[in-house]
């Protein structure tokens, strides 16, 4: 740990403002990243954005020098966006429905680009469990055994998710390389 992530974390503890300030300025990134992810739209993204920074100051006497400081925040941010995705789900139930997906083995890429602010985009217009299924398990390497007990789902339920996420995105990026139109 280096001597700047001991200030900012002492200074976090002793609610100092120009500690929580380089907080913000250092790993403010890094936690807007991961709600953006998880997050159903840029206002729900704030809106996990701010929940979970104020929870991080409210919660740093919590910290334990155990893992990085890094690792820390993206832990807590990761577990507060699986929060926010469970008290949505509260709000509105339903199971997965039951729709033709494009053939895992077809293949996407041509010789057209994607770039990755494309890709993100796409990843954000998958519905809200398939989206969280694939950004634990794809993008934060989360085995589907700890999705299970996060997302409070079935083994099946997780890997279906994940299998069908991963087909939306597929058949989405074909159709946006042969310039066609797609909704999910």
């Amino acid at each position: 740990m280096t001597e700047e992530e001991k200030q900012i974390i002492n200074g976090c503890i002793a609610g100092k403002t120009h500690s929580q300030k380089q907080l913000y300025l250092q790993y403010g990134p890094l936690i807007k990243g991961i709600c953006e992810r998880y997050a159903a739209d840029k206002q729900d993204a704030e809106d996990l954005f701010h929940d979970t920074f104020v929870f991080i100051l409210t919660h740093f006497k919590d910290y334990k020098n155990i893992s990085s400081l890094s690792g820390w925040l993206r832990t807590i941010t990761i577990n507060k966006a699986i929060d926010h995705y469970r008290s949505r789900q509260r709000r509105q139930t339903g199971d997965i429905e039951s729709t033709d997906y494009a053939d895992p083995a077809a293949p996407v890429m041509g010789n057209e680009t994607l770039s990755m602010t494309q890709l993100i985009r796409f990843i954000n217009e998958l519905p809200d469990k398939y989206r969280t299924a694939f950004n634990l398990y794809v993008i934060d390497g989360i085995s589907q055994n700890e999705i299970v007990v996060m997302m409070n789902e079935s083994a099946s339920n997780v890997r279906t998710l994940i299998s069908r996420a991963k087909s939306m995105l597929r058949k989405r990026i074909q159709n946006y390389l042969n310039n066609e139109e797609f909704q999910f």
